[in-house]
């Protein structure tokens, strides 16, 4: 396949992310503070096919925070996203990680049931919590709710993109939430 047909097939993967809300996937490579109406926004800097995509920190997790603190502890991490801005020219790009998390929950929410046993794949690690991105919610996990022994350094025991089997708890059909337990599988 030439160089031009694939940047093609790119960038109209882009414009159907657009369009239609396809989610893409990218592995977070570096955090920027990009000047956005007149403020300091924090972006995470996606690479989608050799493509940079940028993700205000605002639109990475459901509490909308502003911090690089959250997006350093994701470096590495594959994550899923829909483009809401894009321009070719300028090869400006710019996405949304929330927008993709609620379209997963929304497609994956009916075909889950309590006891289900499904993967979740690790986004974020602290030496004291860890980011697990399950069917569209993040879980923040204490290192008790991992283990029955103690963990002194989560970031030694898992790694970002880390698949790590769960179980199902408590569904909640009407909030479309539900629980995880990875130590009662």
């Amino acid at each position: 396949m030439t160089d031009e047909l694939q940047e093609k097939i790119i960038w109209q993967n882009i414009n159907s992310s657009i369009e239609k809300g396809k989610i893409l996937r990218g592995k977070i490579i570096a955090i920027e503070t990009e000047k956005m109406k007149d403020e300091d926004i924090v972006c995470a800097i996606i690479d989608f096919r050799g493509i940079k995509v940028m993700i205000p920190a605002t639109q990475m997790t459901e509490d909308g925070k502003n911090d690089k603190k959250i997006l350093r502890n994701m470096m590495g991490a594959e994550i899923s996203f829909i483009i809401v801005q894009a321009d070719r020219i300028a090869s400006k790009v710019v996405g949304t990680r929330i927008k993709a998390m609620n379209r997963l929950l929304e497609i994956n929410f009916k075909k889950i049931e309590a006891g289900d046993k499904v993967y979740g794949n690790v986004v974020g690690i602290w030496k004291k919590f860890l980011r697990l991105e399950v069917l569209g919610i993040d879980f923040v996990l204490k290192a008790k709710d991992l283990n029955y022994g103690y963990i002194e350094d989560i970031s030694k025991k898992y790694s970002i993109n880390e698949q790590i089997k769960v179980i199902i708890k408590d569904v909640s059909k009407e909030d479309m939430k539900f629980k995880i337990s990875i130590k009662e599988l």
